[in-house]
């Protein structure tokens, strides 16, 4: 077993400190560190600085080059992302947002290993599931209709579905956790601020993996429990939807032409509501394997 994973995980933190926390120190918990771990406290007004603060040892006595900076304000999830991944040293990049945190012990050797083995994988993302029992999935890759709508894959199926339970090449992957080679950032630009703040600027990287020639695959063999809202909160529900819908139609209108073509895979579009999740209050972050 390898002492690090050869990986630079880069994390955002804007607000949600007690998530950041479950996350920081699921990372320290798993089977093998990553070689690099890079901590932005991006425009937060809460306590994020201090948890950052106290994690920062504990990296650092595990060998893990742990690097953290705050930017004054919310500079938007593309921006602050290619900042860091400018700064990324290991040979792959794995973005993590703070309200996911890891389910599967060996999740990090096993990415990499994925990815690793095949030099036209560019986007690899593990199954994400709520972390509120029966632990149902949350994200298993992203599907896209013709007419340009986004479906969460086996979002609200059960967690071990057969259907989610291979391995499968996918039109687009949410950036909640994915992993990426590093060189994508000066070959593709990194992510595009056309997206600020957040939202799209993922499925839009993962287009623009696709025209370059690599492919963006799903993974069940790693698990990420992922809260789902936390990091894109701030805005309020109403905010929320208004930024999606404004990001949703500058995504159709640059992909319009690949979107078209894509095929119509007869699955259900309808984005499940809280309520039709069949979440319990139950919150069970557990490591497996």
């Amino acid at each position: 077993m390898p002492d690090f994973a050869d990986c630079s995980i880069v994390m955002l933190a804007h607000n949600g400190c007690e998530f950041t926390g479950y996350s920081l120190n699921s990372i320290l918990a798993a089977a093998v560190p990553p070689r690099q771990m890079i901590v932005v406290n991006n425009g937060s007004t809460d306590n994020t600085q201090e948890v950052v603060d106290s994690f920062a040892p504990r990296f650092m006595q595990a060998g893990v080059d742990f690097v953290s900076w705050t930017n004054q304000e919310n500079l938007g999830c593309s921006l602050a992302r290619n900042q860091a991944w400018e700064k990324t040293t290991a040979k792959y990049v794995l973005f993590m947002d703070n309200d996911t945190v890891v389910c599967t012990r060996n999740w990090l050797e096993l990415l990499v290993a994925e990815i690793e083995a095949e030099p036209k994988l560019g986007v690899l993302g593990p199954k994400l599931v709520y972390p509120f029992v029966p632990h149902p999935i949350q994200c298993a890759g992203v599907g896209i209709s013709p007419r340009g709508r986004i479906r969460f894959r086996g979002r609200g199926r059960e967690r071990h579905d057969p259907k989610y339970a291979r391995r499968e090449t996918v039109p687009a992957l949410i950036s909640a956790c994915w992993i990426k080679r590093r060189e994508l950032f000066k070959e593709l630009g990194g992510l595009d601020e056309l997206f600020h703040p957040v939202q799209y600027e993922d499925l839009d990287f993962c287009m623009r993996v696709n025209q370059a020639g690599y492919y963006c695959a799903y993974t069940p063999t790693v698990e990420i429990y992922h809260f789902e809202g936390k990091t894109t909160a701030s805005s309020g529900q109403s905010g929320y939807w208004r930024n999606i819908m404004a990001q949703s139609a500058k995504f159709r209108k640059r992909w319009k032409h690949v979107i078209t073509a894509l095929p119509d895979d007869g699955e259900d579009y309808h984005w499940l509501a809280d309520h039709e999740l069949g979440l319990s209050t139950e919150l069970d972050l557990s490591m497996v394997g």
